[in-house]
C-alpha cells in the first residue's frame, strides 16, 4: 500500500480512535440540527426546514463521540463529548448518574455549499438508532476512502430520510446522510469546519423524539427535485 499523505494518515489515526471508542455547547455560529417526527430535517430554534436543494459538506475532523443522559421529561441531565483526535469518552469513566442513563451519542458539522442552506452551519448531535447507523455508516465510507489512499475524504451530502411501519407507532421516520460526492481533506491552515466547532461544557440541544402513537401524516404535495451538482471524476 502506498505511503498515505500526512494530513489523510492523521485523519485516519484520530477517527479510527473515535470509531472504537464508540459502542455497536457552544457551537458558535452552528445551529442545531435535527429530523422531527414528520420526517423533515429541521435546524435552529425556530426549526427551519431544510429546503431540499441544499448541499452539505463534512469535515471528517468535526466527528464527535460521548454520552448523554436525558431525564423521562426529556430534559438533559448531562453529556460528555470529544472530538476526533481528543481522548475518547468511554462508559467506564463516566460519572455514576443519580438519574437517568448514559446513551451513545455521535455527531458531525456540517456547511452548506449549494441551494437554500448555502453558507449556514449546523451540528448534527445524535443519540437515536437511526441518527447513530446513518453516522457510523459514513464514518465508515470516510475511513475506507482514507485507507485506500484517496485525498477526497469530505463527504458532500444530501440530508434525505428513510420510513419503516412499526406494529405499535406506525410510519417511523430514520434519517438518511446520503453522499453526493466527495472533496479534499484540508491541508494545514485552510478553513474547515472543525475549527468553528467547540465543545460546550454545558449544551442544551433539543432532544431528539422518541416515537409516539401518531396518526399517518396527511400526504404533502411533492416537494421539487433537486438540481443535480456536477461531481468531481475520480
Amino acid at each position: 500500500m502506498p505511503q498515505l499523505p500526512s494530513v489523510i494518515a492523521d485523519m485516519l489515526g484520530a477517527l479510527d480512535t473515535a470509531q472504537l471508542a464508540t459502542p455497536a455547547s457552544n457551537t458558535g455560529d452552528f445551529s442545531y440540527l435535527k429530523m422531527n417526527k414528520m420526517g423533515e430535517w429541521v435546524y435552529g430554534a425556530e426549526e427551519i426546514e431544510v429546503n431540499p436543494d441544499s448541499v452539505f459538506v463534512i469535515d471528517p475532523m468535526s466527528y464527535a463521540q460521548g454520552y448523554v443522559a436525558w431525564s423521562a421529561d426529556g430534559d438533559l441531565i448531562e453529556e460528555i463529548m470529544a472530538l476526533a483526535g481528543q481522548p475518547p469518552i468511554t462508559l467506564a469513566g463516566l460519572p455514576k448518574l443519580d438519574v437517568g442513563t448514559w446513551q451513545v451519542q455521535v455527531a458531525f458539522a456540517l456547511k452548506g455549499i449549494e441551494g437554500g442552506e448555502d453558507g449556514v452551519q449546523v451540528l448534527y448531535k445524535t443519540s437515536s438508532q437511526g441518527g447513530k447507523e446513518a453516522i457510523s455508516g459514513l464514518l465508515s465510507q470516510i475511513i475506507a476512502r482514507g485507507r485506500s489512499g484517496k485525498t477526497a475524504c469530505c463527504p458532500v451530502v444530501l440530508l434525505d430520510t428513510s420510513n419503516y411501519k412499526h406494529k405499535k407507532y406506525g410510519k417511523i421516520f430514520k434519517p438518511v446522510l446520503t453522499v453526493d460526492d466527495w472533496l479534499d481533506v484540508p491541508t494545514s491552515g485552510e478553513a474547515t469546519v472543525k475549527a468553528m466547532v467547540k465543545p460546550d461544557p454545558k449544551p442544551e440541544p433539543t432532544p431528539e423524539p422518541t416515537p409516539e402513537p401518531t396518526p399517518e401524516p396527511t400526504p404533502e404535495p411533492a416537494k421539487p427535485a433537486r438540481k443535480r451538482r456536477v461531481k468531481r471524476t475520480d
